[in-house]
């Protein structure tokens, strides 16, 4: 059976019309034009389905026939979607309030696809994240009310069924897929919380419908550098990519402010992605096969690599103009492009071969997308982003223009869009690398030609008078006659260019020492330390370099494995992810990988080496600002050159070894009375003393009095008490993994009255957990404990007995 023919949707100042897609690229005779101005329009999740409204009604048509499903006269409507399964059209308009309704009307309408009836309306005032978000089966939906996220089950929207509350819940994501044989099982939800007060913003992926608190979470993943998040979940539902962002960059580097890419997973393990070009990161595309993602980054030109679940490099693109990237729904094609302020340079690959296909071009282009059937893509240039040269073309991905439409003058263009399909609807199909006819031919771009001023360009290219007299001589050539000769070549990489530069400075400057040694000049401890590093350095260079010429004279290699390329000087040095521990079988895993986090390894350190109070202060300026103070922004940098989380509890006993009065900053006079009592003057000693700082929480005095630390430690200094969200946060990453009765009684916390928890309940709490039993069998009722506790029981044995 022959593969269906996708429907391209155009939508603008002269009404709504569906086109056939290529071959034929005619207007549909099923669909009848709609000459009203359009104000939205979308395909279901299958394509059976389309629907728009153009001021006057919400009309939804099957697209096989064109046939009247159902309409709406929803005038005002400015956004619809379709749930999964078309059982229900989400429709949203404008929140407006009037004297005679000051509350104003429900604007969030849910309606029975198959009746017409609105099954309920929500007030929705913000039109971001306005449409609730389903599981593909419809088993659950979620919508963000206020600082919780409310979950109904089979289109129940009269019920919530369960509810997660975390203060200041900005941002969710629902993991696609579903699983009908297991229900709701493997449906999880990321939740970002923004910072505060110097406490770090945090990721968590919870699993529905277990979210008992902190320890409940699937994943946790905290940062500081965050003012929002995007969360994008791969297709199989197994990790997420988190995008933070700043407003300012506060270092001046960028107008863009300042962005940091994270991997966390639902199996609990999270890491940085390091990318090793400073800049804006552009965009971040998963592919379909969940087992890989690209991301676009870095100052222009911008650097486009492809990482796997370990965040290791698989192969680098290396820099170009371009700050988007596309994946074809099979997979098996992406598309690096330059769209906005750059030129519409696309760049085509075949990820198998990871050999470029063609390079077309397609100048202020403000949309492109993939058809489903993988091979043939749209690109357009819409209002009002840009109001001249409106139009659309579909391509053929080797670089054909196969139809193209210009708006006509005084009218613009809106929107595109293809029609959706199930995912396998499309089998792969080969690669072509030639490329396929049409009358319209192809828009490679030129190649650069040398300038030329402007009195000459339309004239025929003459030589001057100087190059004349010399037309007979040839220019000398290298000479090869030496074996050990020299070869100097560039990757194209300034970046890469200035490494292999600055290497090659370093060991001309070793073997200057080395030559004052042997005429008997007496070495200091900094140059003989400088010397002991020859070996790295020979080894760095001849791995950038092997790399180097990898690429220079690929077309004199044989076959070169796209793993081979990677490890090539495409991609310099990196720290790798942390280690999940599972190579050291002395290290348990857990749950909350706070407690079990393999360390990176640092160099070895001489115990007979003194502490230096000049070598620790001068490492203190490393992190601290002119203010003298490690801020936040700076903790984050020191958390991952130490190798651990800011939420780590590690750090939290440093905190008490600093004697560090606020979250999330270390003064100078902390620092410096801290590690001296440490004997840390260096990133090295600090990773070797923190095995020393866990065991501190083995010891029933210390922990107690890290305890008691925490509650001063974690408070606003304004106030007396501790609010209840840090409160349980805190108590989480103390006595989470230790009290058995900790996941009942933060469950009692969420449901219970109390917004603050004062010093008295914050110091009992530790000894109800040390001295009850977790059947409360010991609990004495007449004992002097707070009120707190007293309730928690009550409500425990109530609870118990249903």
């Amino acid at each position: 059976m022959a593969p269906p023919i996708p429907h391209l949707a155009v939508r603008g100042s002269d009404g709504t019309l569906l086109l056939h897609g290529p071959p034929n690229c005619q207007e549909s005779s099923d669909f009848q034009r709609d000459e009203r101005q359009g104000k939205y329009m979308t395909f279901s999740s299958d394509g059976s389905l389309f629907g728009w409204c153009n001021g006057l009604k919400v009309s939804v048509i099957k697209v096989s026939s064109g046939d009247l499903v159902k309409s709406f006269e929803l005038p005002k409507t400015a956004a619809l979607e379709f749930s999964p399964l078309n059982k229900i059209l989400a429709t949203w308009q404008q929140y407006t309030k009037t004297q005679d309704n000051p509350q104003g009307e429900a604007n969030l309408q849910l309606w029975d696809l198959e009746t017409g009836a609105c099954l309920k309306a929500f007030y929705q005032k913000k039109i971001t994240s306005w449409c609730p978000s389903w599981a593909e089966d419809e088993s659950i939906s979620v919508r963000s009310v206020s600082n919780e996220l409310h979950f109904f089950e089979n289109n129940n929207f009269e019920t919530i069924a369960n509810k997660l509350h975390l203060q200041k819940v900005s941002e969710f994501a629902l993991s696609p897929g579903s699983q009908p044989n297991k229900v709701f099982d493997r449906i999880a939800i990321a939740v970002y919380v923004p910072g505060s007060k110097g406490a770090p913003s945090f990721v968590r992926l919870y699993q529905y419908p277990n979210f008992g608190g902190p320890t409940c979470a699937l994943a946790n993943k905290s940062f500081f550098k965050a003012d929002k998040v995007m969360m994008l979940w791969n297709k199989k539902a197994t990790a997420v990519l988190v995008t933070a962002s700043t407003e300012v960059d506060k270092s001046g580097a960028s107008y863009y402010g300042e962005q940091t890419l994270h991997y966390v997973a639902t199996n609990g393990e999270s890491a940085v992605v390091q990318l090793p070009k400073n800049g804006p990161i552009y965009d971040v595309c998963w592919s379909p096969s969940s087992s890989e993602f690209c991301v676009v980054y870095g100052f222009m030109p911008a650097k486009a690599t492809v990482f796997n679940l370990k965040c290791d490099c698989v192969f680098d693109f290396g820099t170009g103009p371009r700050n988007a990237a596309f994946y074809s729904p099979q997979g098996h094609i992406l598309v690096l492009a330059g769209f906005g302020n750059l030129r519409g340079q696309m760049e085509v690959w075949d990820v198998k071969k990871y050999k470029q296909v063609s390079k077309p071009q397609a100048e202020d282009t403000t949309h492109f997308s993939w058809c489903p059937d993988g091979e043939h893509i749209v690109t357009a240039t819409c209002s009002p982003r840009l109001r001249v040269s409106n139009g659309y073309k579909i391509w053929h991905y080797t670089g054909t223009v196969l139809y193209k439409h210009e708006t006509p003058s005084g009218k613009e263009l809106w929107e595109v869009l293809w029609q959706s399909f199930p995912s396998g609807a499309f089998p792969e199909k080969p690669v072509k690398y030639q490329a396929v006819p049409s009358e319209l031919g192809s828009t490679e771009a030129k190649p650069a030609q040398a300038y030329r001023p402007p009195a000459l360009r339309n004239k025929p290219q003459t030589a001057s008078s100087k190059l004349e007299t010399n037309s007979g001589e040839a220019p000398p050539l290298a000479s090869d006659s030496s074996p050990t000769s020299h070869v100097t070549s560039s990757s194209g990489d300034p970046e890469l260019d200035k490494k292999i530069k600055n290497l090659k400075k370093k060991l001309k400057a070793i073997d200057e020492l080395k030559e004052q040694q042997v005429a008997g000049k007496v070495m200091q401890k900094n140059q003989l330390e400088k010397m002991q590093k020859e070996a790295q350095l020979l080894q760095e260079l001849e791995d950038l370099e092997l790399g180097l010429f990898g690429f220079t004279l690929m077309d004199t290699v044989p076959k070169v494995r796209p793993s081979q390329l990677c490890r090539s000087s495409i991609m310099p040095v990196k720290k790798k992810r942390k280690s999940s521990g599972s190579e050291d079988p002395s290290i348990r895993k857990c749950k909350i990988t706070s407690y079990c986090r393999t360390q990176a390894p640092g160099r070895m350190i001489n115990p007979a080496d003194q502490f230096s109070s000049k070598k620790c202060l001068a490492w203190f300026y490393e992190y601290a600002g002119s203010d003298e103070i490690v801020g936040p922004e700076s903790m984050e940098k020191f958390c991952e050159d130490i190798g651990v989380e800011p939420e780590n509890i590690v750090m939290l006993v440093l905190a008490w070894k600093l004697e560090a009065v606020n979250m999330g900053f270390f003064t100078k006079e902390e620092w410096i009375k801290g590690m001296t009592s440490l004997q840390c003057d260096c990133i090295e000693r600090l990773q070797s003393r923190l095995d020393y700082m866990r065991s501190q929480l083995n010891d029933a005095v210390n922990f107690k009095n890290i305890y008691r630390y925490a509650f001063d430690f974690a408070r606003d200094k304004d106030q007396r008490s501790l609010d209840m969200d840090t409160a349980k946060s805190m108590l989480a990453l103390l006595l989470g993994r230790t009290w058995p009765l900790f996941p009942v009684f933060h469950q009692f916390l969420e449901q219970s009255k109390y917004k603050v928890m004062n010093k008295d309940q914050w110091y009992n709490v530790l000894e109800f957990s040390r001295t009850v039993n977790a059947d409360l069998s010991n609990y004495d009722e007449d004992g002097a404990w707070p009120v707190m506790l007293d309730e928690f029981v009550d409500w425990h044995k109530v609870r118990s007995s249903l």
